[in-house]
C-alpha cells in the first residue's frame, strides 16, 4: 500500500532517518503544500521551529545532502499534481468543509492514491477526515 507522509516525516527521510513505522518497500508519497512547508522552513533558517530545527542542527554534510533532497525531490518521492487532485478536492469540500487547503489536499492525495497517511503531528481535523474516508492515519512520536 502507498504511504502518504507529511512534511516532518518528510523532512526524516531526505535526512537519512525513516520512521521505522514506515514499510520500506513501499510507494512514498507526499503532498505539494506539505512540500512546500518544509521547503519554507529548510531555506529559511532565520524563522526556528520544529520544522526548520531538524535541518540547522545537523552535520554539515548530511544538512547539505539533504538540502540537496529538498531542491530536487529524490525519485522514490511522490508527488500528485494539484491538476490531478484539484476536482477530488472540489468534490470533497461539500463533505469536509471545516478542512483547511492542506489539509483537503492532503486527504484528497490520501484517496487518490489509496494510501496510508503518516502524520509527525496530530492533525485532529485531517484524522477525522480520513477516518469518513474511509483511510488510516498514524500519528507517529519522534
Amino acid at each position: 500500500m502507498t504511504q502518504l507522509v507529511d512534511d516532518k516525516i518528510l523532512s526524516g527521510l531526505l535526512q537519512g532517518r525513516a520512521a521505522p513505522e514506515l514499510r520500506p518497500h513501499e510507494a512514498v508519497y507526499t503532498t505539494g503544500y506539505w512540500y512546500v512547508r518544509l521547503c519554507q522552513a529548510a531555506f529559511s533558517p532565520a524563522v526556528s521551529g520544529t520544522l526548520s530545527g531538524a535541518f540547522t542542527g545537523l552535520p554539515s554534510r548530511i544538512r547539505s545532502r539533504a538540502m540537496e533532497s529538498l531542491l530536487e525531490l529524490p525519485a522514490e518521492v511522490g508527488l500528485v499534481s494539484l491538476r490531478t487532485l484539484a476536482p477530488l478536492i472540489g468534490r470533497l469540500r461539500s463533505r469536509h468543509r471545516k478542512l483547511n487547503l492542506l489539509s483537503i489536499e492532503a486527504l484528497a492525495a490520501a484517496i487518490h492514491l489509496d494510501a496510508d497517511t503518516f502524520l509527525g503531528t496530530p492533525s485532529p481535523p485531517l484524522q477525522e477526515a480520513l477516518t469518513v474516508e474511509q483511510r488510516q492515519a498514524v500519528v507517529l512520536n519522534g
